[in-house]
């Protein structure tokens, strides 16, 4: 019955590319017809798992190119969802009827929350962990809880690749047994006395509960830390990443360029640097691929409008850090610019009113005088421009449209050369649809 399934789908797989709509629908299918089908599939011996709050699509784009650059055959569901139905689709359109995937490698991003739904059927020889945040709260609740359903199903027999400047996950390395390799990145020029959010996600030691203390923070929750009362503190990364400039950083005594100056760029390149020497990757290999990244950031996509340039910063609702992260590229650009900022929905899977996450987004990085002025769009537009006024934005500077369909017209009426639109997904679609009509 398995393989007639898996024929089955495979072929709806097949038509709905040919038809240009790439789709979960098989692997929707697939589940419901058995359950258990995901646990059918034989995995090649190099099975990589993403997870974490941000950088998930980054580090899978990224050791995808890197590994097909040096002759290996991935598989990866980069074009499909990071939920169980989009893994399951990527390993029905990768296997062949007996559920054998037919690459050298399967790179696979997972949801947080789908992590053990996915690991109950198949399990990753490696497993990157990015970051840990609070995050949609409305699907997430608190993040002890993401933290602990992902640590539940962690077993020795995998290897661990972890984010040694995050205390939220470094905590999955202490009960531990098998292997695990940290990455991480030094101080440099950027780091700061005080982290850019207003609560922290971990301020207690995990071990004896003490408070820890941050020597420096990069950005959010990341940085430096150690407890003073017990041995719990950053451990010594295996990667560490030196920051040379703002397009450049060393790692193992390699220079890696990156295409844009966030600095969050640098966990998903020094993660994906790890894992591929970990894996087997030769260091010659790794670097040559890094450096010659063809990688369309959709993060940080550019679009022209008349005469201006329009870079989109996507950010994730009920997700502080992920707005942070654009607000503080937005502050390392000198040139005079203007800023957009929208949504038409808080989620786009619930109905939700709650705006709080707002207040710990750091707006204040926007008083800057090289800004004209900081458009906001959309359904929520005076709740932004509430929040910007409690920033000090001086209030002539602050543009409101309600009306999405006005994004454009925006724009072009009020935008400097250079335009930096922090947008929802919901807006992004309204963007390029209003691009497309133009």
């Amino acid at each position: 019955m398995k393989p007639l399934i898996i024929i089955g789908t495979k072929i709806m797989e097949k038509l709905l590319n040919m038809i240009g709509r790439g789709s979960v629908l098989p692997g929707e299918i697939a589940l419901k017809l058995n359950k258990n089908i995901m646990s059918y599939f034989k995995l090649p011996k190099i099975t990589i798992f993403i997870t974490g709050t941000t950088g998930k699509t980054s580090i899978s784009g990224i050791l995808t190119s890197m590994y097909k650059s040096n002759g290996y055959k991935v598989a990866n569901n980069s074009k499909g969802s990071n939920l169980e139905w989009g893994v399951l689709t990527c390993l029905i359109a990768n296997s062949n009827p007996f559920g054998k995937i037919k690459t050298d490698v399967l790179v696979l991003e997972v949801d947080e929350r789908y992590v053990k739904k996915v690991i109950n059927h198949i399990k990753p020889n490696y497993f990157i962990i990015n970051n840990l945040s609070r995050d949609q709260l409305a699907r997430n609740g608190h993040y002890d809880i993401v933290w602990d359903d992902i640590n539940n199903q962690i077993t020795d027999d995998i290897h661990l690749i972890l984010n040694s400047d995050d205390p939220l996950v470094t905590k999955f390395g202490l009960n531990h047994k098998g292997k695990i390799t940290y990455y991480g990145l030094s101080k440099t020029k950027h780091s700061t006395k005080k982290s850019d959010l207003n609560n922290l996600d971990l301020v207690y030691c995990p071990k004896c509960n003490k408070r820890l203390t941050f020597n420096y923070f990069h950005y959010g929750n990341i940085g430096n830390y150690k407890c003073g009362a017990c041995d719990f503190d950053r451990p010594k990364p295996d990667f560490e990443a030196q920051l040379i400039d703002d397009y450049s950083f060393k790692i193992d005594n390699e220079i890696i360029k990156m295409n844009n100056q966030a600095l969050y760029n640098v966990y998903n390149l020094a993660a994906s640097y790890a894992t591929a020497l970990i894996t087997g990757l030769s260091k010659g290999g790794t670097i040559n691929a890094l450096n010659n990244l063809s990688l369309k950031i959709k993060r940080l996509d550019s679009f022209q409008v008349d005469n201006k340039e329009c870079i989109l910063l996507l950010s994730k609702n009920e997700t502080p850090v992920s707005y942070n992260q654009s607000l503080d590229y937005i502050s390392k650009q000198k040139k005079d610019k203007t800023v957009v900022i929208g949504f038409n929905n808080i989620s786009g899977r619930y109905d939700l009113k709650d705006l709080s996450w707002l207040w710990d987004i750091n707006f204040e990085q926007l008083n800057d005088e090289s800004i004209n002025k900081i458009i906001c769009v959309g359904n929520f537009s005076y709740d932004i421009a509430t929040r910007l006024k409690y920033a000090n934005i001086d209030e002539k500077k602050i543009i409101i449209y309600e009306d999405s369909a006005q994004l454009l017209e925006a724009i072009k009426k009020h935008g400097k050369k250079f335009v930096y639109c922090v947008l929802y997904f919901d807006m992004e679609k309204v963007f390029k649809r209003l691009l497309k009509e133009a």
